[in-house]
C-alpha cells in the first residue's frame, strides 16, 4: 500500500469519527405540547425550550425557554423580596451583636432603661410645675369675668397669653410621654431579645 493511499484512506477514516459529532439534532416542543425533531431550528421554535443533541443522541446543550413579561416580573419580585429579607437578617444579627457585647444580665437592660427615662422624667416634672400655676390663674380669671372666659379687655389678653402657654406646655408633655413609651418598648424589646438570645433571666 501506497504512502499516498494510505494517507486517503486515513483522512477519510477521520471524517468519518469527526462528522457525526457536528451534525446536531434539534428538539422542541410547540405550542400544543407536541415534541418535533429536526436538523434546523424553524422560526416557530424561537424562544421555546430546546434540546441540541448529537446524531447518537447525547445532549450536547439544552436552552431553557425564553421568560415571559409575567414570569420576568415575578422573578423580579422575588429577587427584591430575598435582598430585603437578606438586609432584615443583616441587620438583625448586628443588632443581637451589639446587645450581646453591651450587656451581661436583664437587669442592666433594666438599669439603663431607667438612665435613659430620668431625663424625660425631669422634663416632665419640671412642665407640670409650670403648668400648675397657669390652669389655676385661668379658672381665677374666669372666676373674675362672672364664671365665663373673658373676651375682651386686658383680662381678655391674659387669658389668650396664658392658654397658648398652656397649650405649648401639654404638647411638651405628650412629647415627652410618648418618648418615655417608646424608651420602655424599646429596652422591652431588647430584654426578650437578650432572654431569647441567652437563657438569661
Amino acid at each position: 500500500m501506497t504512502a499516498n493511499l494510505k494517507l486517503i484512506l486515513g483522512s477519510t477514516l477521520l471524517l468519518s469519527i469527526v462528522t457525526p459529532a457536528h451534525a446536531e439534532i434539534y428538539k422542541w416542543k410547540d405550542a400544543q405540547g407536541v415534541t418535533h425533531y429536526g436538523d434546523t431550528m424553524p422560526p416557530q421554535a424561537a424562544g421555546r425550550a430546546t434540546t441540541e443533541m448529537s446524531k447518537h443522541g447525547i445532549v450536547i446543550k439544552q436552552t431553557p425557554a425564553a421568560l415571559t413579561p409575567e414570569q420576568r416580573q415575578s422573578n423580579e419580585a422575588e429577587a427584591v423580596r430575598e435582598n430585603k429579607e437578606q438586609q432584615i437578617q443583616t441587620e438583625q444579627k448586628r443588632r443581637d451583636t451589639a446587645l450581646l457585647n453591651t450587656y451581661t444580665t436583664p437587669a442592666e437592660i433594666d438599669l439603663a432603661r431607667d438612665r435613659n427615662l430620668e431625663q424625660s422624667k425631669l422634663v416632665v416634672d419640671g412642665t407640670k410645675l409650670r403648668l400648675a400655676p397657669l390652669q389655676q390663674k385661668q379658672a381665677k380669671l374666669v372666676q373674675q369675668a362672672g364664671g365665663k372666659i373673658p373676651d375682651k379687655g386686658p383680662m381678655a389678653a391674659e387669658y389668650a397669653q396664658n392658654a397658648q402657654h398652656i397649650k405649648d406646655l401639654e404638647a411638651i408633655l405628650a412629647q415627652k410621654s410618648q418618648e418615655m413609651a417608646d424608651i420602655r418598648s424599646k429596652f422591652e424589646g431588647d430584654k426578650a431579645r437578650f432572654i431569647e438570645l441567652t437563657g438569661k433571666k
